[in-house]
């Protein structure tokens, strides 16, 4: 092959390949900003409802039965499998604020226990929340070493 026929093959590459990152950065995220298309939780209002834990890869420990946390009227219930805490909630700043949580106190086993534990820190340690579109992420812990992920999973129930 021609040294020309090398500039203009290496070059045409070149090309397909700049205008492909440029229409997968005009289609990527929807503006917002991330790679994931994922948002910040501006309001608790965008929270509510119920959501279920369906990624626990990067949380303390895998997920034993039915995790979730409800949404209502400036309140969160936070279901760990065991017991449930309960209290009143805010966003500031896309921090999740839950303080002064009270808790039910059955006795439960130890791996539940344990669940409920990371469960109540997470929730009551201002984790940072992002929302795409039906899941929602929790990111606490020392530089966010811990995430866990929920999917929506309807409205609150009415009691």
């Amino acid at each position: 092959m021609s040294r020309t026929t090398t500039f203009v093959v290496v070059g045409a590459a070149v090309a397909l390949v700049a205008a492909g990152a440029v229409a997968a950065s005009v289609a990527g995220s929807a503006g917002d900003g991330s790679t994931t298309g994922s948002v910040p939780v501006t309001g608790v209002d965008e929270l509510s409802g119920r959501w279920v834990a369906v990624n626990d890869g990067s949380a303390p420990a895998p997920v034993i039965g039915t995790v979730a946390l409800t949404f209502q009227d400036g309140r969160v219930l936070v279901e760990t499998g065991c017991n449930s805490a309960r209290g009143p909630v805010a966003v500031e700043d896309g921090l999740l604020v839950a303080e002064d949580l009270v808790s039910t106190r059955m006795a439960c086993e130890p791996a539940l226990m344990a669940q409920e534990q990371w469960l109540v820190q997470m929730v009551s340690s201002r984790p940072r929340l992002e929302v795409s579109g039906p899941m929602l992420a929790l990111h606490w812990g020392e530089g966010e070493r811990w995430w866990l992920g929920l999917e929506q999973a309807g409205p609150t129930p009415t009691s």
